[in-house]
């Protein structure tokens, strides 16, 4: 019975010690940057950076890849081609 007590106490202690590496891990790709204070030149560029920014991405998402995106490019492409030759057809 001790030594189940043991083997019990090794077993919680590897998932204490694998935890703690996974939260290091985590915390350590999840670095933020720090904010100057207000009213310093820092301040200013980085409000200018942020508000250009803004203004560049406004309303845009990232750009995501993958074969759903390309589907719908091609079926997008392939009703212009139909709406032209349709108005084509319609003028003759």
């Amino acid at each position: 019975m001790a030594q189940s007590r043991k083997k019990r106490k090794r077993a919680q202690a590897q998932k204490r010690a694998q935890h703690r590496r996974q939260v290091e891990k985590r915390r350590e790709s999840e670095k933020h940057e720090h904010l100057p204070k207000v009213g310093t030149p820092a301040d200013d560029a980085y409000r200018l950076k942020r508000s250009r920014e803004d203004l560049v991405d406004f309303g845009l998402t990232h750009a995501k890849r993958g074969p759903i995106n390309w589907v719908i490019v091609v079926g997008i492409v392939l009703l212009l081609i139909a709406a032209a030759v349709g108005l084509i057809i319609f003028a003759a």
